[in-house]
């Protein structure tokens, strides 16, 4: 029996719950409980006995750290390891951009595949192309290439690429520990594009000299973006078709050519930016958002305080979610899978307002409303939130903003803390650059990754629940229920303050209870 990309995908959720019921992972999975059963035994092939997962009647229990677990998916093979055809794809799709011709037969032997699939393959691989405008060429002594549109051929190898890759300390594009053997295989042959360190220099340069942060995923986007954009100008394809943009975003001089720049600009607007807003005004989305605030605002009996910030956050976001649409891209988050579930009222709300206000204007999916919902929820608790932080916290997570965002809120709701910094796992070499109390996780695999690198940290849920507060109340966190202030000692205080500053003051001072 071989293994394929479902088998991982349960191992990996497997090992990062510890434990999970069976029917919970067939609810998870639209499988049936005999096929999560059938699969885990034919991964327990594969392993020797004693860190095999032992399923019982009812649930699976994992015995593997998740340091052998990654030493588990690197010792597969390609004949281990049976390929889907999306998967294949992709391949392809890689080796084209880079090398320009790809020969089919050849790879597809490498692969281990039979003809028969390989003239299966083709037709669903130009049906899929075909959405992106894409096509799929042969050439008489070269192979085949994938052709068509510059920048969408850019956008989709990037879209394949990035989750292939880590950045290290020294921003050095190093592979994925836990690729499975087909990506192991693509990086291993498109790994010339990312061999030369002045190109990721010079990015990192002109984000300093922008004041431009982005998080950890859109940092390796915008990275294989840039080093494909080098290589494939180098190859003689740049982008020809002028750039067609439904929002305007401040325009960058980066390549030194327009329509270069203009799509690259557009791009970083896309991305989860944790500097300064990278977009202009725009009065449709500027209404969307305020009519969208107003109307969860009304159902909710919570008045937000916050409203220009929650203004400011929701109409980046719909900037984004219209840029991504635009370039044919999303970042998924496994965690937005359960929002309509823990918050169900509250989404509820938001997605009856953007199917039936804004799905005209701007076409939302289930995961970006599920983000919307949390942005709302963030917003509802902090504008109840009170108390003094106390406690320095560090959050590890992989998670894009907004979810880390929310996680954050929940925790200065619930507890008088201070979030100092929010870090990918990949970026723990900056704990010791800051001070810190402790570092939290909402990952079983991100929690067993630092205890195995010699930081100890607190693991709870994404969603906070009545074990999750009782474990920090245990562990010394301060609830910020009923917390209050000396009188005495605030008013001797604040008489020193001059008037125009108080109000700066008092929100810097005493965040937990002015907004």
């Amino acid at each position: 029996m071989t293994i394929h990309s479902f088998s991982l995908y349960l191992s990996n959720r497997i090992q990062e719950a510890q434990q999970i019921t069976i029917a919970k992972l067939a609810d998870k999975t639209g499988r049936s409980p005999a096929t999560i059963r059938r699969t885990i035994h034919q991964l327990n092939d594969y392993l020797t006995p004693e860190k095999q997962f032992i399923v019982t009647e009812s649930k699976i229990i994992n015995q593997l750290t998740y340091t052998e677990y990654i030493q588990f998916i690197q010792s597969l093979t390609i004949f281990d390891y049976a390929t889907s055809w999306k998967e294949r794809l992709a391949f392809l799709f890689c080796l084209s951009m880079v090398n320009g011709h790809v020969n089919f037969s050849k790879q597809y032997e490498e692969l281990g595949i039979s003809q028969s699939t390989k003239k299966k393959d083709r037709p669903q691989f130009i049906q899929e192309l075909a959405q992106h405008a894409l096509t799929i060429q042969s050439f008489r002594g070269k192979g085949i290439a994938i052709l068509g549109d510059e920048q969408t051929l850019r956008i989709q190898a990037t879209r394949m690429i990035s989750p292939l890759i880590e950045l290290n300390e020294q921003n050095q594009i190093i592979p994925r520990q836990a690729n499975n053997p087909i990506q192991q295989l693509t990086y291993q042959l498109i790994q010339p594009l990312f061999q030369h360190a002045e190109k990721a220099n010079r990015l990192q340069e002109f984000f300093a000299s922008e004041k431009l942060s982005f998080n950890y995923q859109s940092t390796k986007f915008i990275y294989v973006y840039h080093f494909l954009s080098l290589h494939r100008t180098k190859q003689g394809f740049t982008i020809q078709q002028e750039p067609d943009f439904p929002v305007v975003v401040p325009e960058y001089t980066f390549y030194h050519q327009t329509k270069e720049d203009r799509v690259f600009s557009h791009l970083l607007a896309s991305l989860d930016n944790n500097g300064r807003p990278i977009y202009s005004y725009d009065p449709t989305i500027q209404s969307l958002s305020n009519a969208c605030i107003a109307y969860v605002e009304e159902r909710i009996l919570t008045t937000f305080y916050t409203k220009k910030e929650l203004q400011q956050e929701l109409e980046q976001y719909l900037y984004k979610c219209v840029l991504r649409k635009n370039f044919h891209y999303d970042f998924y988050d496994n965690k937005l899978d359960d929002v309509e579930k823990e918050f169900s009222f509250l989404y509820q709300l938001v997605e009856y307002y953007c199917l039936n206000n804004i799905h005209e204007t701007i076409a939302l999916n289930k995961h970006q409303i599920s983000t919307i919902t949390l942005l709302f929820r963030e917003h509802v608790l902090k504008n109840k939130i009170a108390g003094r932080n106390l406690k320095k916290v560090v959050i590890i997570t992989n998670s894009a903003k907004e979810k880390s965002d929310f996680f954050s809120q929940q925790l200065l709701y619930h507890f008088d803390t201070q979030i100092v910094a929010i870090l990918n796992i990949d970026e723990i070499y900056k704990l010791k650059l800051l001070k810190f109390d402790n570092l939290m996780t909402f990952s079983n695999r991100i929690s067993t990754i630092l205890l195995e690198n010699g930081f100890p940290n607190i693991k709870v849920n994404y969603y906070f629940h009545a074990t999750d507060l009782e474990y920090l109340t245990k562990l010394g966190f301060s609830s910020n229920s009923h917390r209050k202030l000396l009188a005495q000692d605030f008013v001797q205080t604040i008489e020193t303050i001059p008037k125009n500053d108080l109000a700066d003051y008092l929100k810097q001072t005493f965040p937990n209870f002015f907004i």
